[in-house]
C-alpha cells in the first residue's frame, strides 16, 4: 500500500535535515525528490534551506515537473524527471553538494574507492562532465548514467546525485559517497599508495 502524500512530505522534510545536519549541503543548495504512484512529483522548493524545510513548502509537480501550484520546484528539477525516467524502479533522488565530494569533482575524474564500505556498500560512480546547473543537458547526462545501471553520479564542478528506491537508501548514498570522497583526499594528501578503483 503507498504512503499517503503528508507522510511522504514529512520523510523529505527529515531527510532534508538529515543531509543538512551531516553537511552534505549548505546555504539553499541541494534538493530531494519523491515519485508518487500517478506519476507526480514531490520536489523541494527553490531557494529554500533544507535545513528549515517544512512539509508545506514542498512542491508537488506532474511527471515532466511542472508545479501544480504557485510553488517554485527546485531549480534542479529536470535532473529527477530524468532520473525516474531512466529506470522504473526508481523512486528517490537526492541531489548533494557535499565538500569532498564536490573537491573531487573539480579533479576531472572520480575519487578512488579505498575502502570495503565504498566498495561494497557504495559500489560504482560515475562522472558527468560539467553542465550549467538546472540545464536540460545536465540532466540528460545524468539520466543516460541513470540508465546504464549506476545510482550515484559525480557532476563536474558540482556535487553528487544518488537514485534508488527509497529515500532512505538514496540518502545512504550520497552520505557515502562524501565519506569514500574524504577517505580519498586524506589519503592523497597522507602519501598513501592509492590502489587501481578495480583491484581486488
Amino acid at each position: 500500500m503507498a504512503s499517503p502524500e503528508p507522510e511522504l512530505r514529512a520523510a523529505l522534510v527529515r531527510y532534508a535535515q538529515a543531509l543538512w545536519s551531516r553537511r552534505l549541503t549548505a546555504g539553499t543548495s541541494g534538493n530531494l525528490s519523491l515519485l508518487l504512484d500517478g506519476g507526480d512529483l514531490l520536489v523541494t522548493p527553490a531557494g529554500a534551506s533544507l535545513g528549515a524545510l517544512t512539509p508545506e513548502a514542498i512542491v508537488r509537480t506532474d511527471p515532466a515537473g511542472t508545479p501544480r501550484s504557485a510553488q517554485h520546484a527546485s531549480s534542479e528539477v529536470l535532473l529527477h524527471v530524468a532520473a525516474y525516467r531512466a529506470r522504473a524502479e526508481i523512486r528517490a533522488v537526492v541531489h548533494a553538494h557535499p565538500t569532498y565530494a564536490t573537491v573531487w569533482s573539480t579533479s576531472g575524474g572520480l575519487f578512488p574507492r579505498l575502502t570495503v564500505g565504498a566498495r561494497e556498500s557504495l559500489g560504482p560512480v560515475a562522472w558527468v562532465a560539467y553542465h550549467p546547473a538546472g540545464s536540460r543537458a545536465l540532466a540528460e547526462a545524468c539520466g543516460a548514467e541513470f540508465a546504464r545501471g549506476n545510482d550515484v553520479v559525480l557532476m563536474e564542478r558540482h556535487g553528487v546525485s544518488a537514485v534508488a528506491t527509497t529515500l532512505e537508501h538514496a540518502f545512504a548514498l550520497a552520505d557515502q559517497a562524501e565519506d569514500a570522497a574524504r577517505v580519498a583526499y586524506f589519503a592523497r594528501l597522507a602519501g598513501f599508495a592509492q590502489p587501481c578503483d578495480d583491484a581486488p
